[in-house]
């Protein structure tokens, strides 16, 4: 975890964590009343090697593990429920000058478990209880543990319930976002910056780096760092090292994480303040604040995003872009050419939070609407949610000319269109809380 992040004696997160432990060891017990399992095993994982090579992947502890323990490095660690007891945790610590060993841990969050520090797999498996035939395991699993004798491994029963139940998000864990959104504040603002220097493409992302504090291998995603109509690739992944000779349009799409929890913001900007696109990016701002102020629960995802189209298409009107109704760009598709993705994600342990798409915790999936096959959350907003909020407007070439040999293309002002190509588009996102007295933004 990055230096930014680290828990410290004074953290005010460790007074939140054992409400969260709480609640995590009443929702995994609730979960096993409705199975055959007697104990869940929590498996944080192994390093992956590369392919006929000695050198892994970096490792990072699974989502499952690390909603109980706030540790990147635990490889080979394993957490064990059983209702009524208090959670073991067996750190796997080889004594090893090789590579670096992590420090057991001490107070806070560790005071919550039974803790046995062991050199090997080996002796993960002899602290474990000897018949685990009633004990399921969740997580990546490997040839490490696969054949310890487990009940079960991933059961689909339990995978769906523990999803479900990570939608709602404790008061521990909303605050590591807010957290992890402080330091990605620091790292945008030193990124625009240097932008407004005039550095590459890879200088920024350097800047972005030294000012989170973060490591490549600590971000929650690789960071999309886009000068100029780079910004038209929506995972544009490449990191240019010769900024360009004009700079006209920075947008950078980068997050950070606490105690695994992750920030997820994007924003645009203009090489100067005036112009078009400059009024396009201001324009987009505010609706997407809009946006947000406009979520309550009880409100389908789906609704959301089909107002960030609507936004979308009256801006395109506005700007003069598209002479249609908004509506009609809606319903014909043609504000989808310029906004192609979902208006956003769930976030938490990870960058796209799972359960967006289920019904209910048994597994059954909602309908993906016909419309919206991107969509990512179908669900209805509600309380304890984090969640996205990110419109953009783009000019991808190959959607936009297949636009133009439409009869839709006959609406659309190609001239401006050409003017606004090179800048490659614009995507504000933001990640924001339904707390109890609505949305609260966590990145602004």
């Amino acid at each position: 975890m990055p230096a930014s992040a680290k828990a410290t004696a004074a953290d005010p997160l460790d007074a939140l964590y054992p409400a969260h432990h709480e609640a995590l060891c009443a929702r995994y017990g609730r979960l096993l009343e409705n199975t055959p399992f007697a104990a869940v095993a929590v498996y944080a994982g192994s390093p992956r090697y590369r392919f006929r090579d000695d050198q892994s992947w970096p490792f990072r502890a699974g989502a499952f593990y690390q909603q109980w323990v706030p540790a990147d490095d635990h490889a080979g660690a394993v957490l064990l429920f059983r209702p009524g007891r208090r959670p073991l945790l067996v750190l796997q610590m080889p004594r090893d000058y090789w590579h670096s060993v992590p420090e057991p841990p001490t107070g806070g969050w560790a005071a919550a478990f039974e803790i046995a520090v062991v050199d090997d797999a080996a002796g993960v498996r002899a602290a474990l209880p000897g018949d685990l035939s009633s004990c399921a395991l969740v997580g990546d699993s490997d040839a490490a543990v696969a054949d310890w004798g487990w009940a079960a491994v991933n059961p689909p029963q339990l995978l769906h319930g523990l999803e479900f139940a990570r939608l709602y998000k404790t008061r521990y864990e909303v605050e590591c976002m807010r957290a992890a959104n402080t330091i990605a504040r620091r790292g945008h603002e030193a990124a625009r910056a240097a932008f407004l220097d005039g550095a590459s493409e890879f200088g920024i992302h350097l800047a972005y780096l030294e000012a989170t504090g973060h490591a490549e291998a600590e971000l929650p995603y690789a960071n999309i760092v886009a000068l100029n109509e780079h910004g038209a690739t929506l995972h544009y992944g490449r990191l240019d090292r010769d900024p360009p000779a004009e700079p006209r349009s920075f947008l950078i799409d980068a997050g950070a994480r606490c105690r695994g929890y992750a920030a997820d913001i994007t924003r645009t900007w203009p090489a100067g303040p005036r112009g078009e696109f400059a009024a396009l990016v201001e324009a987009l701002d505010h609706a997407q604040q809009d946006l947000v102020e406009s979520l309550r629960c009880g409100r389908s995802y789906v609704d959301v995003h089909e107002n960030a189209q609507l936004a979308v298409a009256v801006i395109l009107e506005d700007f003069g872009i598209v002479n249609m109704a908004p509506d009609d760009m809606v319903a014909t598709g043609v504000s989808n050419v310029f906004l192609p993705h979902g208006v956003g994600h769930h976030l938490g342990l990870q960058v796209h939070d799972p359960g967006g798409k289920l019904a209910s915790p048994d597994g059954t999936l909602l309908p993906q609407p016909e419309a919206w096959p991107f969509l990512r959350n179908l669900r209805p907003v509600e309380e304890d949610n984090v969640f996205t909020i990110e419109p953009g407007i783009y000019f991808i070439d190959s959607l936009l000319d297949h636009l133009r040999g439409s009869p839709l293309g006959a609406n659309v002002d190609w001239e401006l269109v050409d003017v606004l190509r090179p800048y490659g588009g614009v995507r504000i996102e933001d990640d924001v809380w339904m707390g109890p007295e609505g949305p609260d933004n966590l990145s602004r």
